[in-house]
């Protein structure tokens, strides 16, 4: 983890209590973000420092994992979002006072992301689920920057399956026969080979002061595949499932209310984890500028489902919109292609920033905790 405005590693960090966006698991909990207060230091040489940092790891970690895969090219993924402290509850209970309002060195908290699990105080974890609410201003100021739209909105539907340690995406079609009916498109294995960097940006000039809307964190993942491995039935990975669960998995009904209601094949529900149904723009850079070669910004809406009582899903238990991630696919291991992945991620941070207006018309952003009814609703304006 990387803070800006943490000058050097004995600058000190504080775990404020943060009550913006975090992930449904999270919720109704003591959730915090690291922050530095202001200081005298010149920004320029903050802002070097921060930047050299990120170089030094990025340097490292690329070619740790060059040497592990045996790759000659490199995926990156930019991910916005916040950047938060939460403890389960071991934690809770055996260091009841290592997050509220701690004071901790830039190196301390750099070297808890390392320790051990077992010997943590307390997590740390990056949400990816927040997103701008002025969509127009974004794709304006993309287009002149010299990005242009790949092709129309992508619709998915897919099927988060969980059995033991593994982790199966069903990606869905659905049925020409009966479009109500859901079938697999692919079987799709989560890309668990990447590590990543994650830099918090200041939060002092934010409109948001206690849930920092208008702030976006920058979570670049190195080694994450452009897009998951794909499967199939036969390969033992996918041991626990059966041919004939495939077809028909899902069935959409509306209920006399007008309610939209998934149903799932029963030989599926003991290994149901999620489900979701996304929509997808994405910009290729089609100009001149080098720092931009390879890169696609994609602009997504989700609305994630988990299973009631009956084993149906009705209320979504997450709903976001116009949520920002950039990828590119760089076949250098240089300063200064690191530099140019630097320089992508804070454009892209500080353009969503500039894109998150207090003066719009609300954007709903809506999440609960996973099997429970609705407990938290918020509105971003």
């Amino acid at each position: 983890m990387l803070i800006e405005k943490a000058h050097d590693g004995q600058a000190q960090v504080q775990l404020v209590p943060y009550s913006g966006m975090v992930n449904p698991e999270h919720m109704n909990q003591m959730n915090c973000i690291p922050m530095v207060e202001n200081n005298d230091v010149n920004g320029d040489d903050q802002s070097t420092y921060l930047k050299d940092l990120f170089l030094q790891d990025f340097h490292r970690k690329s070619e740790e994992f060059r040497q592990m895969e045996q790759i000659d090219n490199l995926p990156v993924e930019i991910r916005l979002g916040t950047v938060y402290t939460y403890q389960n509850r071991r934690q809770q209970n055996q260091y009841p006072d290592s997050l509220y309002r701690r004071n901790i060195s830039a190196n301390d908290l750099r070297n808890e992301e390392r320790r051990a699990r077992d010997d943590k105080h307390f997590l740390i974890t990056f949400n990816k689920n927040k997103g701008i609410n002025d969509i127009e201003m974004f794709e304006h100021e993309l287009t002149c920057t010299g990005f242009r739209q790949t092709t129309s909105q992508q619709l998915t539907y897919r099927l988060y399956l969980c059995y033991q340690k593994k982790r199966l995406i069903l990606e869905l079609k659905r049925s020409v026969d009966d479009s109500r009916y859901f079938s697999v498109k692919r079987l799709l294995r989560y890309s668990t080979k990447f590590t990543h960097i994650d830099v918090v940006k200041s939060k002092s000039n934010t409109n948001y002061p206690r849930t920092f809307d208008d702030i976006f964190d920058v979570r670049t993942s190195i080694g994450k595949a452009l897009d998951e491995e794909e499967l199939h039935i036969n390969d033992e990975y996918c041991d626990f499932l059966q041919i004939k669960d495939l077809e028909n998995c899902v069935f959409e009904t509306i209920s006399p209310t007008g309610q939209v209601i998934f149903q799932f094949n029963r030989y599926l529900l003991p290994y149901f984890d999620f489900f979701q149904i996304k929509q997808t723009r994405t910009y290729d850079y089609s100009c001149m500028d080098s720092r931009f070669f390879g890169v696609r910004i994609s602009i997504e809406q989700q609305t994630g489902y988990d299973l009631n009582l009956s084993s149906k899903t009705t209320t979504p238990c997450l709903h976001t919109n116009n949520v920002i991630m950039a990828k590119l696919l760089s076949n250098e291991f240089t300063q200064e292609e690191a530099n140019r992945i630097w320089t992508i991620g804070i454009w892209l941070s500080d353009l969503a920033t500039k894109c998150t207006n207090r003066s719009l018309p609300t954007n709903k952003i809506f999440c609960r905790r996973p099997g429970r009814p609705t407990t938290y609703r918020r509105i971003v304006k």
